[in-house]
């Protein structure tokens, strides 16, 4: 129809500038009253390439993954690579369905936030397909991944406390699951800060049918003058927010809320909460980088991420 080779109709779909403008706008003419797009399975297959990015998120409920996709889908525009994005709901065996899928779709490579898999399970899927963790503090010879400097924003967020101060720390958390060995990871590293600050730790953490909010009304008669209630994350900083509105104290002057993720969440003036920035467009670029210049040679590529601490009124 468009009066030309197939060979020219598919660079001219694949936006090749080996194209002169008249010819390309004829077969986009063409294509567009056909309705003719290209298979992009059997382009793969001819270049060898995929154009798909895979993106396992733990769930949509949380901001700070909405961020991070919405980082990932800006780098990989610039790449003329589209994200896929699929959710695990801190689901073992989902996960590694979406895994494979992945594999089976010929992916470019996988980027997966805050991973449920075992770590042989995770070395393992490196191996077949170019995998990034971002959020995953883990020791392995084989995985690339990308996380913020958890000790450094524990150390962030105490050393605001203590200037303002507050006299005890409180983490308060959910329980999630396989994703749990996560929130530990967090939670150490806080409880190694507070107590090199001579500050009391104690952990408060939300189990099934008694989540963080009911676990901080119960808690909050132990605590004591000028406590410190850190979140593991905003939406869980929320939560607290209300319980102590709630109880009649007040944010900020009898009770300090810090969250972790600065989301836009954190940013609204009714919540206004104090919280720890990872950088979302940082983690994002640096996963990207990870998989392109992926080198099996080099091993094991790691980027830490240093943290930034947004202080609002809640603290």
């Amino acid at each position: 129809m468009a009066g030309v080779s197939r060979g020219l109709v598919s660079l001219a779909l694949s936006g090749s500038p080996m194209v002169a403008e008249d010819s390309r706008r004829r077969i986009l003419a063409a294509a567009e009253e056909l309705g003719y797009t290209r298979d992009l399975g059997a382009a793969t297959l001819a270049a060898g390439r995929s154009q798909v990015l895979g993106v396992v998120l733990p769930d949509l409920r949380n901001p700070f993954f909405e961020g991070v996709v919405d980082a990932i889908g800006a780098h990989a525009t610039t790449l003329k690579l589209l994200p896929l994005v699929a959710t695990a709901s801190d689901d073992r065996d989902r996960e590694a369905l979406i895994l494979t899928r992945f594999r089976e779709l010929r992916v470019a490579g996988v980027i997966m936030v805050s991973p449920v898999q075992p770590l042989d399970a995770l070395e393992t899927a490196a191996k077949a397909q170019p995998t990034v963790l971002i959020g995953a503090d883990v020791a392995s010879a084989s995985l690339d991944t990308v996380h913020v400097d958890e000790d450094a924003a524990a150390r962030l967020i105490v050393d605001h406390l203590v200037t303002r101060g507050w006299r005890s720390v409180v983490s308060l958390s959910e329980q999630s699951g396989p994703g749990e060995v996560w929130i530990e990871r967090r939670q150490e590293a806080l409880k190694a800060a507070a107590r090199g600050a001579g500050l009391p730790y104690a952990g408060v953490e939300g189990r099934p049918g008694r989540g963080a909010s009911a676990a901080l009304r119960e808690y909050l008669p132990q605590l004591g003058e000028r406590a410190a209630v850190v979140a593991h994350n905003d939406l869980v900083a929320m939560d607290a927010l209300a319980v102590v509105r709630d109880a009649g104290l007040r944010p900020g002057d009898d009770v300090a809320v810090i969250g972790f993720d600065d989301t836009y969440m954190a940013q609204r003036p009714e919540f206004d909460v104090t919280s720890v920035s990872q950088d979302t467009g940082e983690l994002a670029r640096l996963a990207m980088a990870a998989l392109l210049e992926r080198d099996e040679e080099r091993g094991r590529h790691e980027a830490v991420v240093q943290p930034t601490l947004a202080v609002r009124s809640s603290s």
